[in-house]
Parts: structure tokens; C-alpha cells; sequence
């Protein structure tokens, strides 16, 4: 076994990619990108369907995410930001949140949809206002927006049928010289 040798594979390249695009982004408006970035990384799948298929759970499962940490705000500006009620309530809103994705058949977006509001509610200052939640929920669809964008225009299944057709060709071309050759022989 040879440790040293990888393989970087195309869904490891679009994943780097995506986050690359997105840092390069965030750094032009100079905003984190965090929860962009680890939002692209979540949702970025083998596959353009698998992508969008699993960016469709993303949009549900971080719009809950996105709304329970928006609850979090509220509750906690209402509370003079009390630091009881981040250890009590947090918890209290991820069981809410699985609770949720339970009752509406989406249990595969329950790890993105907490992970989320996790990602929001943890990092809220405490001199945020609502802009800054708003946006952190806007930063986690932007994170899966750019996944479906990097996977669509990627196509590993257009390259793959190109790599076939060449394949093909070369073979064609092969058949042709060695035809070619026989004729000079005889």
C-alpha cells in the first residue's frame, strides 16, 4: 500500500472548485464564507441528478434550519441575549428540527437542515441584528446554489461520453492503420 498516492477524483475537484469560487466571491464583498462554503461541500453530489435531487432536500431542509435560527434570534434578543437559554433552547430547536423534517418525509435533509441552523445559531454575535441572521440563511442556499452550478456545468456525464466517443475513434483509426498496413504488405 502506497500512502502517498492519491486519486483526485472529478467529485473531489468540484467540491475544492466550488469552495475556491465561493471564497473568491465572498472575499470581493467581503463577507465569511463559511457557512457558503461548508453548505456547497454538503450538497455537492456525484452526479448532476444526484445533485439536484439532494440540493432539492438541501432548499427544504435549510429553509427550516434558516427559520429555526431566525426563532433562535428573536427569542434570544427577547431574553437580553441570557446565556441560559443558548444551552437550553438550541437543543430544544434541533429536536423541533428533526421533528419537522420527520413530519414532512424528509428525514435524509435532517443533518443538512441542523447543521444549518447549527452553523447560523452558533455564530449569531451578540450585538447581530436580523440582517445577519437573514443573511446567514441567504449564505447557506447561495453554498448550494454554487454546488448545482459547479456540477451542472462540470457534466462528468458529457466528458464521460466524450472520453467514450474518442475512445472509439482511436479504435476506428487503429483498425484503419493496421488495414492500411496489411494492403502495403501485400
Amino acid at each position: 500500500m502506497n500512502f502517498f498516492k492519491v486519486h483526485i477524483g472529478l467529485r473531489t475537484f468540484k467540491t475544492g472548485l466550488a469552495v475556491m469560487l465561493i471564497m473568491i466571491a465572498y472575499h470581493f464583498i467581503d463577507r465569511p464564507a463559511f457557512v457558503p462554503a461548508t453548505a456547497a461541500v454538503f450538497a455537492l453530489r456525484d452526479s448532476w441528478d444526484d445533485t439536484i435531487s439532494f440540493a432539492k432536500i438541501r432548499l427544504v431542509s435549510n429553509a427550516i434550519g434558516g427559520a429555526l435560527a431566525v426563532v433562535f434570534y428573536l427569542v434570544r434578543e427577547y431574553s437580553h441575549n441570557a446565556n441560559w437559554l443558548t444551552i437550553v433552547f438550541v437543543p430544544v430547536l434541533v429536536m423541533a428540527g428533526i421533528i419537522i423534517h420527520d413530519k414532512i418525509n424528509y428525514n435524509t435533509g435532517i443533518v443538512g437542515g441542523m447543521a444549518a441552523f447549527l452553523m447560523i445559531a452558533l455564530t449569531i454575535p451578540l450585538d447581530a441584528t436580523i440582517v445577519y441572521v437573514l443573511l446567514r440563511v441567504m449564505d447557506v442556499f447561495i453554498g448550494v446554489l454554487f454546488a448545482i452550478a459547479i456540477n451542472r456545468f462540470a457534466m462528468p456525464d458529457e466528458i464521460e461520453k466524450v472520453e467514450e466517443e474518442v475512445g472509439k475513434i482511436e479504435q476506428d483509426a487503429k483498425q484503419v492503420i493496421r488495414r492500411l498496413e496489411h494492403k502495403n504488405d501485400d
